[in-house]
């Protein structure tokens, strides 16, 4: 048994390595592929690749090369880390100095490897190596980071500011990235008179390269950790959030019925009316503060993080730093992981209610009491709830309906991996621009009650 167990850790760490290794090497070929390029590298890389090109022009010895440059730079990276922290710097973030000789040296060898490109003979072929660069290095970040193993020092130094100034990392992100191209950029315009090495190329990769990475997580990141046997940030998180939940804490029977819904379908004065005729709790924004209180994320952060679910489909680009780090949950993260642990501690309780939205079917999928449904129209009737309701021209309201409805998909898919809506994930399925709300009401009582016959058991006086 301890043979199979050391035998399986062995595999099991060869495994993580190798897609450590195979990251790293991928980051170095995009980060080649963009040198090559001569537009400029990302920000991380901008002054590395500056002193490369100045130690070129000047006819430097070969040791000078892109590589060794990029170790000697990520030294200094973490001599930044060690100065911001200082007492909290811990021994163990010294092993970013294994992280960077490697890094280097497979900068070294992807160069070598690579040495077959020619030369771009014009602005089309160099933004073709750029944008070449791209994919390389969303998909090396996202093999290297899975493994959790060794970061690298340009990670490091957001991390370090954000923690020390208690900035959210986003713009911990955005103020490191700008002040490492402001040094390259002064370092070029010393020594060349031009921008030499930094140039468009480095803004292109600061936008696109977590974009990119993002798109590829959703498709791959599954399978990806759990080939190397990780879980991700979230489900790490909610971990934790575990050991005070049950599926039914004392047996009493009871109901909990989850509404998710479309924009303009009234899905909350539904939810709201069958919480008062059954005489249970609503929660809606009760849970919001839950949440806050519970998860020790501010109201102001869950507020903005609903206020973007109804008004817009665009992330904030600061966004973007959380997914290229295994350090910190993005903001939309936390909001999330405080809502599943509010929602499971109300299941937990040995009352009945009613919960709006906030992924809670997915949450409570597995709890024997939970009831779940789902509410959707007619495009042209919510258009014309949205318009009496809000007070909107028909063209405004149809581009609220369609963003919103984009962003709750978009939220729901991120967290759960589930199609938004999808009826399979529901016990019914209500056509609310037809019945009406008192109608629509009826039909989930009346549903409730034979829901109730198969299980045996009536919580509700209404529902004997």
């Amino acid at each position: 048994m301890q043979l199979t167990l050391d035998k399986h850790f062995f595999f099991l760490w060869i495994k993580r390595f190798c897609i450590y290794l195979a990251g790293l090497y991928l980051m170095a070929t995009g980060v080649v592929f963009s040198v090559r390029s001569g537009l400029g590298v990302s920000p991380v890389g901008s002054i590395a690749n500056v002193l490369y090109q100045i130690g070129k022009s000047a006819g430097a010895p070969d040791f000078i090369n892109l590589g060794n440059c990029t170790t000697a730079i990520y030294f200094v990276y973490i001599l930044v880390e060690l100065i911001i922290l200082r007492k909290d710097f811990k021994p163990s973030m010294l092993l970013q100095i294994v992280a960077s000789l490697l890094f280097g040296q497979l900068v070294n060898i992807a160069t070598a490897v690579m040495g077959f490109l020619p030369e771009p003979a014009g602005y089309a072929v160099q933004m073709l190596y750029l944008i070449s660069s791209i994919p390389c290095v969303a998909l090396g970040v996202l093999l290297y980071l899975s493994p959790n193993i060794l970061p690298t020092p340009g990670d490091g130094i957001p991390l370090a500011i954000s923690k020390k100034s208690g900035l959210p990392l986003g713009t911990s992100k955005i103020i490191s990235d700008c002040t490492l191209v402001v040094i390259a950029a002064v370092l070029s315009l010393l020594y060349f008179h031009q921008l030499t090495g930094v140039r468009e190329g480095t803004l292109i990769s600061a936008i696109f390269v977590g974009f990119v990475m993002k798109q590829i997580q959703r498709g791959l990141q599954p399978a990806l950790l759990g080939f190397v046997e990780r879980k991700d940030k979230v489900s790490l998180a909610l971990q934790a959030l575990e050991a005070g939940y049950t599926l039914d804490s004392h047996g009493k029977p009871k109901i909990i019925v989850t509404i998710g819904r479309e924009f303009g379908a009234g899905g909350y004065e539904i939810g709201e009316r069958l919480a008062k005729r059954l005489g249970i709790p609503f929660y809606d924004k009760q849970l919001n503060e839950m949440a806050s209180e519970m998860g020790n994320v501010p109201m102001s952060q869950i507020n903005e993080m609903e206020k973007r679910m109804e008004r817009s489909v665009i992330y904030d680009f600061k966004n973007i730093a959380y997914t290229m780090t295994n350090g910190a949950l993005s903001p939309e993260e936390e909001v999330f992981v405080a809502q599943t642990g509010a929602i499971r501690a109300i299941a937990a309780r040995d009352e009945s209610c009613v919960i709006m939205g906030r992924c809670a079917d997915y949450v409570l999928y597995n709890d024997p009491n939970c009831f779940r449904v789902f509410i959707h129209a007619r495009p042209d009737v919510r258009i014309a709830w949205a318009m009496a309701k809000f007070d909107l021209g028909e063209e405004e309201a149809r581009k609220q309906m369609n963003n919103t409805d984009k962003s709750r998909s978009q939220h729901y898919k991120t967290f759960t991996g589930r199609e938004y809506g999808k009826q399979e994930y529901y016990h019914l399925g209500l056509d609310s621009g037809m019945l009406g709300v008192d109608e629509s009401v009826e039909v989930i009582l009346d549903t409730l009650r034979r829901w109730c016959d198969v299980r045996g058991s009536h919580p509700l006086t209404l529902l004997n």
